[in-house]
């Protein structure tokens, strides 16, 4: 019996720490890109398997389990920490970013709430052609849309109270590939590109480069266009994976950091993977991140508050 109790405590463990490795060689090799995947639950897994190693009084499974907690806890801090919060008299805009499920039954209700939350810019993804209709109520309440065709192999749809202006539509992947669709308009008076995207997710779901072609396609898009960016999806990536970081490094953009997670939606937040983002370029800062829990799909949605931190990067 207390081989087996040492062994259901080992095997957290070992989790942990092989996560903990895969944070660290994220850039090395896919797989280890794919091991830091739940750097967050593997925080709480750690945490549990140290304390019930004390109460069993197996002191060096505790000693271990505790080790391997405190690096998981420095990680996980450093990639969920908030930047500077931005001036306060900075002038501000808000974005809700949800990914809808493509068979939410709930649109109705899904309606109600991003009009009571009233969002200047709403991004939607994985919306159908009969999402789209069960969503029109939205049309009373935002002056412009912006649809991306599901026939196209575009599932987004935007909302907006600010013009939307030269709204384009492109893919990113070779092996699979995923939608990107970005607007010009003028939020808080700042002259800006905004982007939204939805990129496939990572193997055994598809082939094993896909992700980093279309983080590599989605950077090179990004430079492409220059002046003030905000860019929001589903890139079914953590902030401290490879194609994340890929993204924001050669795209000069900086992450929405928190320590809540976005999927699995039913999961406690700290259990959830922060896979739906929200970036932007120098001079715009996140002002605040909110993650809120709709009904009828297994993401929560994303409320960024973005300000207007550098007036002088705007068009």
């Amino acid at each position: 019996m207390r081989n087996v109790v040492f062994v259901l405590i080992l095997i957290p463990i070992i989790f942990v720490v092989a996560v903990c490795i895969g944070v660290a060689l994220a850039d090395v090799h896919w797989l280890f890109d794919l091991m830091a995947l739940p750097l967050q639950p593997a925080f709480v897994v750690s945490l549990i398997a140290g304390l019930v190693a004390l109460a069993l009084r197996r002191w060096r499974l505790a000693a271990a389990a505790g080790a391997a907690t405190v690096v998981a806890f420095a990680l996980t801090w450093l990639w969920t920490q908030p930047a500077a919060a931005p001036p306060p008299d900075a002038q501000r805009f808000t974005l809700l970013l949800y990914n809808v499920y493509f068979h939410n039954t709930e649109l109705a209700d899904v309606a109600r709430r991003i009009e009571a939350i009233d969002a200047d810019v709403v991004v939607l993804l994985e919306v159908t052609a009969e999402g789209r209709e069960k969503l029109r109520t939205l049309d009373a309440h935002y002056p412009q849309r912006f649809e991306c065709w599901q026939s196209a192999g575009c599932d987004i749809l935007v909302f907006s109270r600010f013009q939307i202006k030269e709204p384009h539509i492109d893919f990113v992947g070779k092996i699979q590939r995923s939608p990107i669709a970005w607007f010009e308009t003028s939020a808080a008076g700042c002259g800006m590109n905004i982007f939204a995207t939805h990129l496939t997710r990572p193997w055994p779901f598809a082939p094993i480069s896909a992700q980093d072609t279309q983080g590599d396609d989605l950077a090179a898009a990004l430079r492409g266009w220059p002046g003030p960016k905000v860019v929001v999806g589903d890139l079914n990536a953590v902030p401290w994976g490879h194609l994340v970081k890929t993204v924001t490094n050669q795209a000069n953009l900086h992450d929405s950091l928190g320590a809540t997670g976005t999927w699995h939606a039913k999961l406690p937040p700290l259990l959830r993977l922060p896979i739906d983002h929200a970036m932007a370029t120098e001079g715009l800062a996140f002002a605040s991140r909110k993650v809120l829990t709709f009904t009828g799909s297994d993401h929560a949605a994303v409320l960024s508050e973005i300000a207007i931190a550098d007036r002088t990067k705007c068009w």
